[in-house]
């Protein structure tokens, strides 16, 4: 039998909704794969939630988050860029962008796990939550999407947000870098389809 409460349950269950969608899709996103035995127990949390529910969700989800990231902000990081650089025309470009990445890890690797709990919570109902059944296995499986969620908050906190304030600080002329990264992502995501595709037809 699986440890997890019911909370932790139906988080699981709408993440399960969301990339069996994606996966149906025949699309692959990167940093989040599965096995085979995984993506089965996902479908299963995933058929109590329907489309609407997990419309809900997404949309419950997105206004909490935005409320938490507005607080974090005001809160955090202003106080603190007031308080580290009194003189905003003597603050360094370089300075800004680890206090801006260092607010942002903290307000999405605490408000994204806050809002996905309490949104699961008010959009699951009693329905639904009487259909979902632990089992072992839930527990790890659970730990795995944690950590990949964490993985892509820190790579985008620690090198993408900065990497953007750096470029508009000294003017760099990033052009070139935007037009390769954007043919990259095309790439990437026709690999994916490709992925899917491929495993669909294996599968069936």
């Amino acid at each position: 039998m699986s440890g997890m409460t019911s909370g932790g349950l139906a988080r699981l269950a709408f993440w399960a909704r969301g990339m069996t969608a994606i996966k149906d899709g025949r699309m692959e996103w990167p940093g989040f794969s599965y096995t085979d035995a995984e993506w089965a127990r996902m479908r299963v949390l995933a058929a109590p939630i329907g489309a609407g529910r997990y419309q809900l969700f997404t949309w419950v989800n997105a206004a909490i988050f935005i409320a938490i990231a507005a607080l974090g902000i005001v809160c955090v990081f202003l106080p603190l860029a007031t308080l580290l650089f009194p003189v905003p025309a003597e603050t360094s470009a370089l300075k800004f962008s680890a206090l801006l990445a260092a607010c942002a890890f903290l307000i999405i690797g605490l408000g994204l796990p806050i809002s996905m709990r309490l949104s699961s919570a008010l959009a699951i109902s009693r329905e639904m939550r009487a259909g979902l059944v632990g089992e072992a296995g839930d527990e790890a499986l659970a730990a795995k999407v944690s950590w990949q969620i964490n993985r892509i908050i820190l790579v985008m906190c620690g090198l993408l947000v900065p990497g953007i304030l750096l470029f508009i600080a000294y003017d760099i002329d990033a052009s070139p870098i935007i037009t390769t990264l954007k043919w990259l992502a095309i790439a990437l995501i026709a690999v994916s389809v490709a992925v899917g595709a491929l495993h669909q037809r294996k599968r069936s």
